[in-house]
């Protein structure tokens, strides 16, 4: 069972085969259904070409920036590098660049263009919000940490945002809304959270249990930051548990589901429920997504 196992993951990806489950697989954002479309039958190539529209660049762009002023190490894989070089334009213009190589439309493109004041205040938020943490302790960045529970043949991996010897910080941004309004595009402030996303804590949870180390989660938008540790009930340890446990459940289903359909997408579409294009979270769907999904489903 193990062998041919191996054999089905091997085949995963569009051939290329999955190498570990990471959180964004196990979201519970991400339906079984879409990690079928996304890790079962496309590459890491094709998924990487899909086109992304300006919220989920902008806290990557701001988180990365705020990482390379205060990390004293990033690390790239398994390669930790010492960041030398601080200046802040020079980093920003870097990202920023980045961020708008590509867009989703012309709306988009148009929106990455008009929002550059809010990925700055959202940077000096994000870097507000490290400072009352961690003070001035020594950080790293991007450390992977890794997971091989019990009965999965994929470990699962992950990225630490900010961290210490004994703490790490989970970084979420709310970048602004952007509405039409008499041929202008106007932007307003996304409030801040007065709890944790239960999405997000999933991810914090495995984070916690894979390194030992105190867990932060905080949120930042383009005015003010929010931070909650292990005084907020969301944190303590017996929930995180609860949520890391069901996040591996979803694994060993995802596991089990390989095994019945021998790894055939087509198979497996038949036991789990088509994706639901009329939900607002299949809006941004790339055409590759849904070309497939109508493979599958019809």
């Amino acid at each position: 069972m193990k062998k041919q196992l191996e054999e089905i993951i091997q085949s995963l990806s569009g051939g290329e085969g999955l190498k570990h489950f990471s959180f964004s697989q196990l979201s519970r954002n991400r339906s079984i259904a879409m990690h079928i479309v996304d890790y079962w039958c496309r590459t890491e190539k094709q998924r990487r070409a899909d086109k992304k529209k300006y919220k989920l660049g902008y806290g990557s762009l701001s988180g990365n920036v705020a990482q390379k002023l205060v990390g004293k190490y990033i690390f790239h894989g398994a390669e930790r590098k010492e960041i030398k070089d601080r200046d802040y334009n020079t980093i920003f213009d870097h990202e920023y660049k980045l961020y708008t190589k590509e867009s989703f439309d012309d709306r988009d493109k148009q929106i990455k263009e008009q929002i550059k004041d809010k990925l700055h205040g959202t940077t000096q938020q994000i870097l507000s919000a490290v400072k009352n943490i961690f003070g001035d302790d020594e950080l790293k960045c991007e450390r992977y940490v890794d997971m091989l529970p019990e009965d999965l043949a994929l470990g699962v991996t992950g990225r630490l945002d900010f961290e210490t010897d004994l703490s790490f910080a989970e970084c979420k941004t709310k970048p602004p809304t952007a509405k039409d309004y008499r041929g202008d595009i106007k932007f307003y402030t996304q409030k801040l959270p007065s709890d944790p996303d239960p999405v997000n804590i999933t991810q914090v949870a495995f984070y916690k249990i894979a390194s030992g180390k105190t867990p932060f989660l905080f949120y930042a938008n383009e005015n003010d930051f929010i931070i909650f540790d292990d005084s907020h009930p969301a944190l303590w340890d017996d929930h995180l548990e609860y949520c890391y446990n069901e996040m591996i459940e979803k694994a060993k289903t995802i596991q089990r589901l390989l095994i019945l359909s021998n790894g055939d997408p087509k198979v497996a579409a038949q036991y789990v429920e088509k994706p639901d294009l009329n939900h607002w979270m299949m809006k941004d769907l790339s055409a590759d997504q849904l070309k497939t999904i109508k493979q599958l489903w019809g």
